[in-house]
């Protein structure tokens, strides 16, 4: 919207509550509300006009209170959904919302084409409904401005046709029609039929773009329309039932004519509401869809997006007008409105969703002028979701399941949203609730996953190590990257190189988290750093170090481990052999001692990487002679059954010495419980012939849960 279309904007009369009011006080005012009255009867009439104008005031409010904290341009409704849940979700409900908008146009010109009917019997409906059709789309094509301008006439019309209707003759001799015989429909489906008759609440939202005062004048339009319209359907359906037998109210389409006392203003009222309703909503739904394809949500976006010089959406006319032209020839006024209402009460729950997410999360960026308690959305989603089970349970399953595929399908674009959005708050207010329940539980070996912290002293380092870490941590496993910098310059340059070397596992989504240290000694800052993140929630429980070829480097990290024994973490050290590396991945060896407190993380971490690798486990102790040999091998396979470890799995009970045996047993990978001493450990990178991953365990595994 240019600054130039703002300033010629419409105003709250002439832009909000003229055109809503006329699109509540249309079809269905004068065609069904009869109708209704004879078919459930006066009590539950006002039953359905309360309930639907519960759900339309809520909706209203929450749409108000969002309203006055965000600036929306145009796009009514679907701005609103997309400024709190994002592009993906406000497309999602606004695709939809647009076709329920395009079809009420179908909607209120087959209305008029039926009252037309009534008078010339003669002519065709479809003849009639498509002429109506294409001068209202001339209309709207023209000017918003003269749409809008033209209902100053026809509110006065409509006003008189009212008076008209409360003045004619009384043919009801007996008492009110209080109760229905629901002989032509249960109470559900004539909510149905009767529910888009308040669906006008959303015209003046989705003219926000070309109003001169958004905020202002859809807060104060929308609900003083809702309220004029609410009191003007309750004493119209009294009316009806006090002036009319329960048979002429049901079996007389035309029945508010016979009441009329002067029968050309009601008809000048009835056929200028009709006209209203269709006009208003042919210029309203162009607004949805221009607003789609401003953010890139529909195909054919720059297409549908242009506008004239004027500002109006002139192509988003022309296919809303198309839409409403197939609709007008395929359809009927009753199954339009089942399939309009359960289309409009998806926008107004979510709408009300917005709200409450908003209100739950406690974000500082919400604060609305108009306040309102949280029971406000809850009741206005709750009543929404509620009505649309109660009409059609199979319906409200797929229309959820279009919304989830055409937001599956926005997820793939990577729209880029403008502004930030409420998501984010949501899934902080979640991971908040679930950190307090885990801190307030107590650990159990259970629920062990890998969390795999990774001091890497420079980025290039650790490019070597994403394979392994990636199978060491798919699928629900976390990732840590610690790292140090000697300035905050430096720092930033680095910090762009660490996230190119972690891309990789991001892109396989696994959780990965950084953080970088400010220091000149790297080695100094690990232990202090994990020992915060110890405190923090889903620490990590496994310290994964890298030993190196070079003397002095394995002399630091004997310092290093030796710095974090306070900390009683469990840590791994990987030996990764300088011309073997990991060889083809297919088979992994792993040393098991007699009662080592490391064999339960040694298997563990087995698990993850032969599985993930797509390797052959076996599984290896050395014993001092044959008799030992016999009876380790059944052990070792009833361990294998209880630990419920791969079927492949195989067994290797070795004759000899632990030294002998490595060099001379063949894998790809080596895992090994982590020597008594460190010097030990290096002794045993010198002999291998391939990679070796030493594992020390405090404890907290336990392979057989």
């Amino acid at each position: 919207m240019t600054e130039v279309n703002r300033k010629a904007g419409l105003k709250t009369f002439e832009g909000v509550y003229t055109p809503t009011l006329l699109t509540i006080l249309g079809v269905i005012l004068y065609l069904r509300l009869g109708w209704v009255v004879g078919n459930v009867g006066l009590i539950a009439t006002i039953v359905i006009i309360v309930l639907a104008h519960m759900i339309t005031l809520t909706t209203a409010l929450s749409m108000s209170s969002m309203l006055t904290n965000i600036k929306i341009g145009s796009g009514g409704a679907y701005a609103i959904i997309t400024r709190s849940l994002g592009l993906e979700m406000g497309g999602a409900i606004g695709i939809p919302l647009y076709l329920s908008q395009t079809f009420s146009i179908a909607f209120y010109i087959t209305g008029f084409s039926e009252l037309w009917i009534t008078f010339f019997p003669n002519h065709s409906q479809v003849a009639v409904g498509i002429g109506t059709w294409f001068v209202l789309s001339a209309i709207s094509m023209k000017s918003a401005k003269l749409a809008f301008r033209l209902q100053y006439g026809i509110l006065v019309a409509v006003g008189l046709s009212l008076i008209s209707f409360f003045i004619g003759p009384n043919l009801n001799e007996g008492s009110l029609v209080l109760k229905g015989s629901f002989q032509m429909s249960e109470f559900w489906k004539t909510f149905a039929i009767f529910f888009p008759a308040v669906t006008g609440v959303l015209t003046g939202a989705t003219m926000s773009g070309d109003l001169e005062n958004p905020r202002e004048s859809i807060i104060k339009g929308t609900l003083a329309a809702i309220f004029t319209g609410f009191g003007v359907y309750l004493f119209v359906a009294f009316w009806f039932a006090h002036q009319a037998t329960q048979e002429m109210l049901l079996t007389d389409p035309s029945i508010i004519f016979k009441l009329a006392g002067v029968k050309g203003l009601i008809i000048a009222g009835v056929m200028g509401a009709v006209l209203s309703s269709a006009l208003s909503t042919l210029v309203s739904a162009p607004r949805t869809l221009s607003a789609l394809a401003e953010n890139r949500v529909v195909p054919f976006s720059n297409i549908l997006g242009k506008q004239t010089a004027s500002g109006e959406p002139l192509n988003a006319i022309m296919l809303s007008s198309i839409i409403s032209l197939i609709v007008i020839v395929a359809g009927n006024l009753n199954s339009l409105a089942e399939l309009l209402t359960m289309f409009f009460l998806t926008t107004y729950g979510m709408i009300n969703i917005v709200v409450f997410l908003e209100q739950f999360t406690g974000v500082i960026s919400y604060r609305p002028s108009l306040k309102m308690t949280i029971l406000v959305p809850i009741m206005g989603a709750l009543g929404c979701l509620s009505v649309m089970l109660l009409i059609n349970p199979l319906f409200t399953i797929v229309t959820f399941v279009i919304i989830g595929m055409i937001y599956s399908y926005l997820k793939t674009k990577n729209l880029v949203s403008p502004w930030g959005d409420v998501r984010g708050g949501i899934f902080i207010s979640v991971a908040e609730w679930a950190a307090q329940k885990v801190s307030s539980s107590p650990y159990h070996p259970r629920l062990w996953k890998p969390s795999i912290a990774i001091p890497v002293e420079k980025p290039e380092d650790f490019k070597r190590l994403v394979k392994i870490v990636y199978n060491l941590a798919y699928p629900s496993g976390r990732v840590y990257y610690l790292t140090s910098t000697e300035n905050q310059i430096m720092n930033q340059s680095t910090e762009k190189e660490i996230e190119r070397v972690l891309n990789p596992l991001k892109e396989k989504r696994i959780f990965v988290q950084k953080t970088i240290i400010t220091s000149p000694d790297f080695e100094s800052i690990i232990a202090p750093t994990l020992q915060c993140m110890k405190s923090s929630f889903l620490p990590p429980n496994i310290v994964l170090f890298t030993v190196s070829d070079n003397k002095e480097k394995q002399d630091k990290l004997k310092q290093i481990i030796k710095s974090i024994q306070f900390l009683k973490t469990s840590y791994c050290c990987l030996w990764i052999h300088p011309k073997m590396g990991f060889g083809i991945e297919n088979k992994i060896n792993l040393w098991l001692r007699s009662k080592s407190p490391n064999n339960d993380l040694a298997v563990l971490c087995a698990l993850q990487l032969s599985r993930n690798f797509g390797a052959e486990l076996n599984l290896c102790r050395v014993v001092r002679n044959e008799a030992e040999q016999e009876e380790t091998v059944k052990k070792m396979l009833t361990f294998v059954e209880d630990a419920r470890l791969p079927v492949n799995t195989k067994v290797r009970v070795l004759l000899g010495s632990f030294h002998e045996n490595i060099v001379t047993t063949h894998a790809d990978l080596n895992i090994i419980g982590m020597p008594v001493s460190y010097e030990s450990m290096i002794e045993i990178i010198d002999i291998v012939p391939s990679s070796a991953l030493f594992v020390s365990s405090i404890g907290h595994e336990d392979v057989m849960l």
